[in-house]
C-alpha cells in the first residue's frame, strides 16, 4: 500500500506590512553588490521508472525538506552578463524516498547558480542548476539489499534543475513555487548504478534579513565580440562494473570549437576519443576480437557565466565496433577557468537515463 503523507509546513516570520517597499528604483545610489537570503522548501514528487529492472521501487513518492543560503548579485557587471540578477548559493536537503527497505534516505549538499529575472514589483522567476553530493543510507548489497539497483555507493553525485516563481509578500519575505528535477548517480564508479530520477513540486519561503531594491536597468542589445574558442582536453575516471570488483581506467581526449552566439550562449562541436578499460575487459572475457575504443562527434550548447561554463551535448558514435550501447548519448558538464586559457571540469556521460561514467577534465582553450 502507498503511504499517506501529511505535510505540515509552518513559516514563522515577519508581520505583513501594508506599506510594501518598492522593489525597483531608477538609479544606482549606494546599492550593495550582494543581497543575502535564507529559503526553506518542502518537496513532494515521484520516481521515474526508466528501466524494468527498477520496478521494485515504482510506488515510491519522495518527500523532502530543503534549506538554501543565497547570495544575489546586484551590480551592473552581473546584470550585463545575463540581463538578470544571478544568485549563487548552497543547498542542503533531506529526502525520504518512501521506500525505506530498498532506497532508504538521502542527504544532499550542493552548490548552485540561479539566474534571477525581475518581472515586476511582485513576481519574479528564476532557474537553478545545482551540483554536489548525496549521502544515501541503504546502497545495494547482493545479500542484504539486492533490489536496490539504483545506487551501490553511500556517496553519490547529486544534481538538480529547477524553475521557480517568486511572489513578494513584503520587503523581507517571498513565497516560492518550484518545479524541480533531481538526480543521483555515482557516474559509473560502481555498478549497479541505475540512478534515481525524481521530479518534485515544492513550496517555500525566502527570508531576506536586509533587503536591497532592484535597479530597473536598461536592456541593450549585445554588441560585444562573439568569440570563437578552440578547446583541447584530456580526462580520466576510475570505473567499476558488476562482473568485476576491480577499478578500470577510463581515459579520454577531446577537441572542439565553441562559437558564441549571444551574451551568455554558445554553440559547440566536439570530437571525442575514449579508451574505456571496462569494455576492454568485457571483450577479453568474452573472447571477442574487437576494438574496444570509441570515437564520437558531439553537438551542443553552453551557458557562459563568467569563469563558469555549463554545457549540454548530444553525441553519436562514429567509431564503435562493440555496439554495447545505443549510438546516441548525452553529456552534461561544468568547466571552471583557472586562468584565461586553462580550465578544469567535471562531466557525466549517459545513455538515455543511465549514467555510463564521469570525466574529470583538464584542458586548454584559446
Amino acid at each position: 500500500m502507498k503511504k499517506t503523507h501529511a505535510i505540515i509546513f509552518a513559516i514563522i516570520s515577519l508581520c505583513f506590512n501594508n506599506n510594501i517597499q518598492a522593489n525597483y528604483i531608477l538609479n544606482d545610489d549606494a546599492i550593495s553588490n550582494n543581497m543575502f537570503s535564507i529559503a526553506m522548501h518542502q518537496h513532494y514528487g515521484f520516481i521515474i521508472i526508466h528501466s524494468t529492472e527498477i520496478r521494485a521501487i515504482k510506488d515510491s513518492y519522495p518527500i523532502g525538506t530543503e534549506l538554501t543560503f543565497n547570495w544575489q548579485k546586484m551590480n551592473q557587471e552581473s546584470w550585463d552578463l545575463c540581463y538578470c540578477y544571478p544568485r549563487i548559493g548552497v543547498l542542503v536537503s533531506f529526502f525520504d524516498f518512501d521506500n525505506k527497505s530498498i532506497l532508504g534516505y538521502g542527504y544532499n549538499v550542493a552548490g548552485f547558480i540561479e539566474p534571477f529575472f525581475p518581472i515586476n514589483q511582485k513576481i519574479n522567476i528564476s532557474f537553478r542548476l545545482a551540483s554536489g553530493l548525496s549521502f544515501n543510507t541503504n546502497p545495494y548489497d547482493s545479500i542484504k539489499n539486492p533490489n536496490n539497483l539504483s545506487y551501490s555507493l553511500p556517496i553519490n553525485e547529486y544534481s538538480q534543475l529547477a524553475g521557480s516563481v517568486h511572489y513578494t509578500v513584503n520587503s523581507k519575505l517571498r513565497i516560492i513555487l518550484s518545479v524541480n528535477y533531481n538526480h543521483i548517480s555515482n557516474g559509473g564508479l560502481k555498478q549497479p548504478n541505475k540512478g534515481i530520477n525524481y521530479p518534485t513540486l515544492s513550496i517555500g519561503a525566502d527570508y531576506i534579513p536586509e533587503s536591497r531594491p532592484y535597479i530597473n536597468r536598461i536592456r541593450t542589445r549585445y554588441n560585444g565580440e562573439k568569440k570563437i574558442r578552440y578547446n583541447f582536453s584530456s580526462s580520466y575516471f576510475p570505473k567499476k562494473i558488476t562482473e568485476n570488483d576491480k577499478y578500470f581506467s577510463v581515459v579520454g581526449l577531446t577537441t572542439g570549437i565553441s562559437k558564441q552566439i549571444g551574451r551568455i550562449s554558445a554553440l559547440t562541436a566536439d570530437l571525442e576519443w575514449v579508451w574505456d578499460g571496462t569494455l576492454k575487459w568485457q571483450v577479453q572475457n568474452n573472447n571477442e576480437h574487437k576494438d574496444y575504443q570509441r570515437g564520437a562527434i558531439l553537438m551542443g550548447h553552453e551557458f557562459l557565466m563568467g569563469r563558469i561554463i555549463f554545457s549540454q551535448k548530444l553525441g553519436i558514435y562514429l567509431y564503435d565496433k562493440l555496439k554495447y550501447n545505443d549510438s546516441l548519448y548525452q553529456k552534461y558538464g561544468i568547466n571552471f577557468f583557472l586562468s584565461q586559457n586553462f580550465f578544469t571540469g567535471l562531466h557525466i556521460k549517459a545513455h538515455r537515463h543511465i549514467a555510463d561514467f564521469m570525466q574529470v577534465q583538464i584542458g586548454y582553450s584559446f
